[in-house]
């Protein structure tokens, strides 16, 4: 997404609104888990700040399709990232993804980035959020039923070492 700052450098405008839908098909997804990106939009406003430093202030909202983490199905995560970074020549170390060039910029990969930090690490759908995980002789539990359960996997174990250590 291509953005002509001319206006703001000739002071012909304040800001530059931007207000639209973020087409990322070109984006590469094969090293994140993400399966899909639906419904990316960004509004927002570029400012200038300095002569060679600028703003860029809005909201970054879409649609993430991920794997559930039981049963790997599509999961839809939406997701709304509050945008607020600076940019320029004198910020050229900074982590942003931003380079102007001929009073141009590509904001794409910068909304790249902050897509990539919003991946949560766990997605289940709420379907499976109860669903119970067994198999033939074996079942997952979580830490507060080992915690407040009688029949605790290890008290065989612990009733082994306390005979053991009686014995003896």
């Amino acid at each position: 997404m291509i953005i002509d700052l001319g206006s703001l450098v000739t002071n012909l405008k304040e800001s530059i609104d931007i207000d639209k839908s973020i087409d990322m098909s070109s984006v590469d997804l094969s090293n994140t888990s993400i399966r899909k990106l639906n419904n990316t939009y960004f509004k927002g406003k570029i400012t200038r700040i300095s002569d060679d430093t600028f703003s860029i202030v809005g909201i970054l909202s879409g649609t993430m399709v991920l794997p559930d983490d039981i049963t790997l199905e599509d999961v839809d995560y939406n997701y709304e990232i509050q945008i607020d970074e600076n940019f320029g020549e004198s910020t050229e170390n900074s982590e942003n993804n931003i380079e102007i060039v001929q009073n141009t910029i590509d904001i794409l990969p910068f909304l790249w980035q902050n897509i990539i930090v919003e991946i949560p690490l766990k997605v289940v759908s709420d379907k499976n959020k109860d669903k119970t995980i067994e198999g033939n002789g074996w079942r997952l539990i979580s830490e507060d039923e080992v915690n407040t359960s009688k029949d605790s996997p290890f008290s065989d174990l612990q009733k082994l070492l306390d005979s053991k250590g009686r014995s003896e």
